[in-house]
């Protein structure tokens, strides 16, 4: 059976998060399948929302491009465009961009072994409206990117990493997060002409989050946020469906199976729904 799915960080909502809960379109990025497609580019839409507690909707487009730089190696290139509405007033403006690079190690018949590295560029607005961190496009730091994955028969198996060790400029929170421990596993093959997967993405805050202290108004006294380093797991389903030749319309959802309830950084979604156009060049 020819297996070819494809994990992408086009799907990101607001705040760069790609599904629901996942921390952001950085770590989520990693352990993604390494495809022996040539350049693409795709646009895609992004809902989300991050249920009652905060009651913030996202709506994202996101540009990516592939490029192929060798045969055993590829970058992949993400800009979101994102609005996030919610009770204390509206956003929109540019995310933050994420580079990363897919390299094979080794290959046989029915085996991959490869690993990534990047990063994500702090590109976004992280005032815009005087809100908080949780109300921003971007997240306000350089966050770098490690991976591995491991293909096998159709199943992907992967480790990243997220180290974010900055903190934001936002006046009102000051945000520093903790770095993200990912483990990925999936499934996927083809349905017919339809190219389907699930996955199930384990992410687990290896630090507190700190903020500024509201009790010590124009200072730079800092406090921990009581857990926010939670464990999170998200399911997420995915199909590819060809249109015309070299394009393709793919669809994703995602939902949490174990929900987080500290949202300081914007980033938790009880509901992740995604369509996108993409054109192998």
């Amino acid at each position: 059976m020819r297996i070819f799915v494809r994990i992408s960080i086009l799907l990101a909502a607001a705040n760069t998060a790609v599904v629901a809960q996942c921390s952001d379109a950085g770590v989520c990025t990693i352990g993604s399948k390494h495809t022996s497609l040539s350049h693409q580019v795709g646009v895609s839409y992004v809902f989300g929302a991050s249920g009652k507690t905060d009651d913030l909707t996202f709506h994202s487009v996101v540009m990516e491009g592939t490029v192929q730089l060798f045969e055993d190696a590829r970058v992949v290139v993400s800009l979101p465009w994102t609005r996030v509405s919610g009770p204390l007033g509206n956003t929109s403006g540019i995310g933050d961009v994420t580079v990363l690079l897919n390299q094979r190690l080794w290959q046989d018949h029915a085996s991959l072994l490869s690993v990534q590295i990047g990063g994500k560029l702090a590109t976004g607005e992280d005032n815009a409206g005087s809100l908080p961190q949780s109300y921003q496009a971007g997240l306000g730091t350089n966050d770098l990117l490690l991976g591995v994955a491991y293909e096998f028969d159709g199943w992907t198996a992967a480790v990243g990493y997220q180290l974010s060790r900055a903190r934001s400029e936002n006046a009102l929170t000051r945000l520093k997060r903790g770095d993200d421990l990912l483990l990925r596993l999936s499934y996927g093959g083809m349905l017919g002409d339809v190219n389907a997967s699930a996955q199930m993405l384990a992410i687990k805050r290896l630090q507190e989050s700190s903020v500024l202290n509201s009790a010590i108004p124009g200072g730079d006294a800092f406090v921990t946020v009581p857990e926010s380093d939670q464990f999170q797991v998200n399911l997420l389903g995915q199909a590819s469906l060809p249109l015309f030749e070299n394009s393709s319309l793919q669809v994703l959802a995602a939902v949490p199976l174990l929900n987080r309830d500290v949202n300081v950084d914007g980033l938790k979604r009880t509901l992740t729904l995604s369509a996108g156009l993409w054109f192998t060049l």
